[in-house]
């Protein structure tokens, strides 16, 4: 899956979408998806590393992504579980980001997602989305 697939799949508007390709996904259980961390993003700042909170959202991304299989239109964070935080993302850095389906009772899906760097684990969460109908969006 390209960019411009993602764009067209996920229903953030850039530049808010944090994945650049998926690598490998097995529609309903996992996702295999990368992102490089450029120093021209904005969201780097004076820290000089890619946001913890947005690693979440990554990893979230990532997530729906594979509630595609389910004939889900659209989810929603619901819930960040057991977040850990364990070392910086800085520009240079490509991220894997990995998540897979734990539990499932509908409307909610659970996932246990990671990202890492050239093989260490950098973040990691427990991540609860909530599938919604895109016509209930709609009339809001």
């Amino acid at each position: 899956m390209n960019k411009q697939e993602l764009v067209n799949r996920l229903p953030h508007a850039a530049p808010f979408i944090f994945i650049e390709k998926v690598l490998t996904i097995d529609k309903g259980q996992r996702i295999k998806a990368l992102k490089t961390v450029t120093a021209g993003e904005e969201v780097i700042g004076t820290s000089g590393s890619f946001p913890f909170v947005l690693l979440v959202e990554a990893m979230a991304q990532a997530s729906g992504l594979i509630l595609e299989a389910e004939e889900i239109e659209m989810a929603f964070l619901t819930m960040i579980n057991d977040a850990h935080h364990i070392k910086p993302a800085v520009a240079g850095d490509v991220l894997i980001i990995e998540s897979e389906l734990t539990k499932k009772f509908p409307p909610l899906y659970v996932f246990r997602a990671r990202v890492s760097v050239e093989g260490e684990v950098i973040s990691s969460a427990e991540i609860t989305l909530t599938s919604v109908n895109k016509d209930i969006i709609k009339r809001y």
